[in-house]
């Protein structure tokens, strides 16, 4: 992970999906803290995100699913509307970031194409300089959003 933002660039949603993982990644993988992560995240022609699935890999080839944001239902009402932790797995962190800025993901300019895609991001184990990075790309979004980023996010 390379992310650094400075304060005249714009904020991508894949920038915010990254950071959030590397922030909550020890809560997050609790038990081990060496795997890989991956950040699944769909659009449509609006454009608009669609949806985000985080996937996990602690051993190569078998990936379980972490969680998944839905912006709205399908036709049957699932999925559901919303953050879902799955396999066990839980963040409180994560589910506050993701929650705060797919919220208003309105207010940060946008990767999305307009064109409907599946795009995936890859996070291997991150450093103490990753870590550090994230959490300053989460601060300096929330300030542009005009929200708090509450320290108890910040601890990596």
């Amino acid at each position: 992970m390379t992310t650094y933002l400075a304060q005249e660039t714009p904020t991508q949603i894949k920038d915010l999906l990254e950071s959030a993982i590397v922030v909550s990644w020890k809560e997050l993988l609790q038990s081990s803290l060496t795997a890989v992560v991956q950040i699944e995240y769909g659009t449509a022609p609006e454009p608009s995100l669609q949806y985000v699935k985080v996937w996990l890999s602690t051993v190569r080839g078998i990936w379980d699913l972490v969680c998944e944001y839905w912006m709205s239902a399908g036709a049957q009402q699932t999925p559901a509307i919303g953050l879902t932790f799955s396999n066990g797995f839980y963040s409180e962190c994560l589910a506050r970031m993701l929650q705060d800025v797919l919220q208003h993901r309105n207010g940060i300019p946008s990767c999305l194409s307009g064109d409907t895609a599946v795009d995936l991001i890859v996070i291997n184990s991150p450093t103490q300089q990753d870590s550090r990075n994230a959490r300053k790309c989460m601060a300096q979004a929330y300030q542009r959003l005009g929200i708090t980023f509450v320290g108890a996010h910040a601890a990596a």
